[in-house]
């Protein structure tokens, strides 16, 4: 009884270590994704009161994050990530079965009559314990580990994503808005010069062809606005599809979401490989395939396991008497012959590797190329963004002169109604310009992985 004693014993602080090993894992991890659940949580709800009127960049981000599902099909992933975490650890914890048995004389045959000594129940309980897999086990555990990582950073991607389509959204209905305003400030000013040209006709100072040719400009400024509030509808709607609501009045604040880190394009460049949130994840899954392939190398070697075993029979004989019996056994398993599984998984895991060193090596390249266009496209909107303001100040100067020639009958009413069509295609050109410019910025920073960052601080400011 002493011996049997002290192995129950030892198996209970075995798998006292192990369990307290596993809990404190699983405690860890649960607790991080309560506290995520619960940041989220608040997040929504800071999203979904005290509404500013002026609906930043920001404000449209937090308000598409709060809603959009990929995010949540994106936090399902890793959430089954976790769960295969959770599996790696298992395998270096113990496997505890019991089992229990009940024989009786009338229920065998007599030619069985010799085992009558076993009648009776007979309880147990068996122990096994990994020792040594090969560092099969340790390699997968460090394979989800990095797919876990891969995880984290694919949810920050779709963040990234969702944030870049809420802040396009942004700009479109934006630039929406100044195009319908450009059209129908042309429009009234086209209806004022048709006005007087009407009038100087009635006085006999202008001819019909000139009224004519003003009514056709008229006309043509009506269905400009028309096409303006047309693309309008349709930025509206794309702003409600990301956003979830209609948008209201918008304000653009540049500034705030410019990315840092972008004195010089090679800087951006190695920034934006180090901190992309695309690029991250697919690193962290060629980790996994790394250790995949180790742990597959492993299964080539030698594994040691301790089993353990405990029963008592409680016999029903003549003399009830109670037996305990107990082993212990070290027992090394060696792989001669696996059908080709061993191969084949380690072939297989080979190939996976290599595919995801290729996708990582062709992500860090299109990471490179949008830092280097969108670079280039800031520096030409800039410039475009300069020019059309000078040409802004020169249509101003062209129809403000034309007017006054065209009063002094030096001019005709088509050249002022051309001079102010310059005019709004110029202010056009500019609305055009800040919005390339500001797409380039967003897309800027969220290929260097700034623009939640920069939306989450700007929207707590």
């Amino acid at each position: 009884m002493t011996i049997s004693k002290l192995f129950i014993s030892h198996i209970s602080l075995i798998f006292a270590a192990s369990f307290s090993m596993y809990t404190n894992v699983c405690a860890e991890s649960i607790y991080t994704t309560f506290e995520e659940k619960q940041d989220k949580f608040r997040f929504i709800e800071s999203g979904t009161t005290d509404i500013d009127p002026d609906e930043s960049v920001a404000d449209s981000i937090q308000f598409a994050l709060a809603r959009n599902p990929q995010i949540s099909l994106a936090i399902a992933q890793l959430d089954a990530a976790k769960a295969e975490k959770f599996l790696a650890v298992g395998k270096f914890l113990p496997s505890i079965e019991g089992t229990a048995s009940y024989a009786h004389e009338d229920w065998r045959s007599r030619s069985l009559e010799t085992l009558n000594q076993r009648d009776g129940a007979t309880l147990g309980i068996t122990v096994r314990q990994p020792v040594f897999q090969g560092m099969t086990g340790l390699h997968r555990l460090r394979a989800q580990k990095s797919q876990v990582r891969a995880s984290e950073f694919s949810v920050l991607d779709s963040k990234s994503q969702i944030a870049l389509l809420a802040a396009r959204a942004h700009a479109s209905v934006t630039l929406a808005n100044e195009i319908l305003a450009h059209r129908m400030s042309n429009r009234a000013l086209v209806k004022e010069q048709l006005e007087i040209t009407e009038a100087r006709m009635k006085a006999g100072a202008q001819s019909r062809t000139g009224v004519e040719q003003a009514r056709m400009r008229f006309a043509q400024a009506a269905v400009a606005v028309e096409q303006a509030r047309a693309r309008k509808s349709a930025s509206d709607a794309f702003y409600t599809s990301i956003v979830g609501h209609a948008p209201r009045k918008l304000s653009v604040d540049l500034q705030s979401m410019i990315a840092t880190n972008t004195e010089s394009l090679d800087q951006a460049i190695v920034y934006a490989i180090n901190n992309n949130p695309s690029l991250n994840a697919a690193r962290e899954r060629v980790r996994a395939a790394q250790f995949s392939k180790r742990a597959a190398y492993g299964n080539f070697s030698p594994n040691l396991n301790i089993e353990g075993n405990f029963f008592r029979r409680y016999d029903q004989g003549a003399i009830t008497s109670n037996v305990d019996e107990y082993q212990i056994v070290a027992r090394l398993r060696i792989p001669l012959f696996s059908q080709g599984s061993n191969i084949a998984n380690l072939r297989s895991t080979s190939s996976e590797t290599a595919q995801q060193i290729a996708r990582q090596n062709s992500e860090k390249l299109s990471i490179v190329e949008l830092v280097s266009r969108n670079w280039g496209e800031i520096n030409a909107a800039k410039r475009r963004q300069a020019a059309a303001k000078k040409a802004i100040e020169a249509a101003e100067l062209s129809v403000h002169g034309l007017k006054v020639e065209f009063d002094a009958g030096k001019r005709t009413v088509i050249d002022v109604l051309d001079g102010q069509r310059d005019l709004v295609d110029t202010k056009i050109s500019l609305s055009q310009a800040d919005f390339d410019l500001r797409i380039a910025n967003y897309e800027l920073a969220a290929a260097m992985g700034q623009l939640i960052h920069t939306a989450t601080k700007t929207d707590a400011q």
